[in-house]
């Protein structure tokens, strides 16, 4: 196996880093912030998972001979000039089982493709066991809140699929040039 990504793996691969890392940063905001302690637990689990898996990427892209390229926007950041700050710990559930849902098929995809390197094969596929996990424990937290009468859920859900579908739509356009959706310079 070479150990020579090309310009634009590379740079996939350090918009999934800079991705990884705001969602830790996120989860481990939320759980200092909860007063759940249940929900705290999830939090932090989700939070370690999400910095283990920032440092999966940055391993990997190192173990590959490069350094991962600083990229300051990431999927979550378009979210945010989309939708806003979500109003509440259950809307922010709702976006992330949204978003772990686009990662898990987008990751499935990636998977697939015949030129993808034996090293980011087995990264994605260890990605894809722990975001099962994401999207259970984040789908039986939401089913309570429906349960408790946070009937609003399934329509604002439809919402948030609608703007990461335009989103997904976008950045697949620039796909083999992610630096020119990032409007960085290569």
């Amino acid at each position: 196996m070479s150990s020579v990504l090309a310009d634009d793996e590379l740079w996939v691969l350090s918009y999934y880093r800079a991705s990884e890392l705001a969602g830790a940063l996120l989860f481990g905001r939320l759980a200092r912030s909860t007063n759940d302690a249940e929900l705290g637990l999830f939090l932090t689990e989700h939070f370690a998972e999400e910095a283990r898996h920032a440092w999966l990427w940055t391993d990997l892209i190192r173990r590959l001979n490069h350094w991962p390229i600083r990229i300051a926007e990431t999927y979550q950041s378009r979210y945010s000039r989309e939708i806003g700050v979500p109003a509440s710990v259950a809307e922010v559930l709702l976006l992330t089982r949204v978003f772990e849902e686009r990662i898990y098929c987008h990751f499935q995809r990636h998977l697939q493709r015949p030129q993808t390197h034996g090293l980011v094969k087995a990264t994605l596929e260890t990605m894809l066991a722990d975001e099962r996990g994401h999207l259970q424990w984040v789908g039986e937290r939401l089913a309570r809140y429906e349960a408790e009468g946070m009937t609003f859920l399934p329509a604002l859900g439809e919402k948030y699929r609608e703007i990461d579908r335009q989103i997904y739509t976008q950045a697949m356009e620039y796909e083999s040039r992610l630096w020119d959706f990032l409007g960085m310079t290569r």
